[in-house]
């Protein structure tokens, strides 16, 4: 990897991860919540709890880690195809991988195989972590707006560990901070 150009599209990749900070969960918007997190706000998070998930699932550092980078990128085609609700997605079809296989082509060949040959591999971490954020977060929206809890009533998660979180979630009634005051 010598040449300029391709540090060139590395940086344009970059470039364009950089995106996700201003790409907007319309699905808020849709529900009303005012100012919603940014699609880079929800991979970050999702990415936590993917690797937390896949650690308790496997006792496995390493995996848990490609997890985790793999919930990082999972919504990057939304760069390219905005994030979509669950309402728009039943009149627009959109093709997500593409749009990954795109940007990935921006990286060099052999990272671009590796991380595709990982996704399989942390497929459902990832999707646990992705819906488990989208439950903490409606939780903390709830706050303001209790009717957004319908986003995050029927959701199927399939790993134990994730289910174990979701219920501990549930239990919780203050807000994270306020449990440290009380210890002290």
């Amino acid at each position: 990897m010598d040449s300029l150009t391709e540090y060139s599209k590395i940086a344009r990749f970059i470039q364009e991860a950089e995106a996700l900070k201003n790409t907007l969960r319309t699905g808020w918007l849709k529900a009303g919540v005012k100012g919603p997190e940014s699609v880079a706000e929800h991979s970050m998070v999702s990415a936590l709890i993917s690797f937390i998930i896949a650690y308790l699932e496997t006792s496995n550092f390493d995996l848990a880690a490609r997890t985790a980078f793999i919930t990082l990128i999972h919504d990057l085609p939304e760069t390219r195809t905005t994030d979509l609700h669950k309402l728009a997605r039943k009149y627009v079809s959109v093709d997500y991988e593409k749009a990954l296989n795109d940007q990935l082509e921006l990286l060099p060949s052999k990272l671009t195989r590796e991380i595709k040959d990982r996704f399989d591999e942390v497929k459902t971490f990832v999707e646990d972590a992705d819906k488990l954020e989208l439950i903490f977060q409606a939780k903390e929206y709830a706050r303001s707006l209790p009717e957004v809890m319908k986003y995050a009533e029927n959701v199927q998660l399939k790993t134990e560990s994730a289910k174990k979180i979701r219920e501990a979630l549930q239990k919780l009634e203050k807000n994270w901070w306020i449990y440290f005051e009380e210890d002290r």
